[in-house]
Parts: C-alpha cells; sequence; structure tokens
C-alpha cells in the first residue's frame, strides 16, 4: 500500500542563484536522467529539470558538488511533480538512513532557531 503524500513540514532551503547547478543524476533501469537541485531540506529535495522524471524509486541518485569533487549517492522516491514555463519540478523523498548534515548540502541548511 502507499504511503499518503504529506508535504515536508521541516523548512526548506533554496539553493542559492550560484549554486543553483547542483547536478542531480537520478537512475532507471533503462535510462539516467539530469536536472539540478532546486531546494532542500532534511527529509527531501526539489529537483528542477527540462525533462520530466517518472514518478517512483529510482536505483541510485547522485548529487555532484559543484565546487568539489563530492559526490552523493543515495536512494529516495520520487513522489510528486509539477510543470511551470517549460521546466519540471519533482520532489523528492530521501531514505531514512540518509544524513544530509553528512554532506556538502549541510551548507545550505540554516542554523534552526533554539
Amino acid at each position: 500500500m502507499q504511503k499518503p503524500l504529506v508535504p515536508r513540514r521541516e523548512p526548506r532551503f533554496s539553493a542559492p542563484f550560484f549554486q543553483i547547478l547542483i547536478k542531480v543524476d537520478v537512475y532507471f533501469p533503462d535510462q539516467c536522467l539530469t536536472g539540478h537541485l532546486w531546494d532542500v531540506s532534511r527529509s527531501g529535495a526539489c529537483i528542477r529539470s527540462f525533462k520530466p522524471l517518472p514518478m517512483g524509486t529510482p536505483n541510485q541518485i547522485r548529487i555532484h558538488d559543484p565546487v568539489d569533487l563530492e559526490i552523493i549517492e543515495t536512494n529516495g522516491e520520487l513522489i510528486w511533480a509539477n510543470q511551470l514555463r517549460g521546466a519540471h519540478y519533482t520532489g523528492l523523498r530521501f531514505e531514512d538512513s540518509f544524513d544530509i548534515t553528512k554532506t556538502f548540502l549541510r551548507l545550505l541548511l540554516k542554523a534552526q532557531p533554539s
């Protein structure tokens, strides 16, 4: 049974303009689709692409650091999609085992108020 779609409740942080080119590769058995990180939270992200990404669970997701050679390899599920002005936006829910704070993406997360 499929889980109901629940929006991410934690804060989301947009990739700054100078980092908008954080490349994301989404691998399926018969193809690799590419996009860029639009926003990110601890539990998921939004990918902006020029081709639609199919819903479901890809084999692998790779997020490329635009400055360093670090590549984040993770799994997750593509759970929603929207199209606006020729671009496709796809919601990605990270696997529970993925800890964003141990990757270069932690730099996009703002400090939580105490």
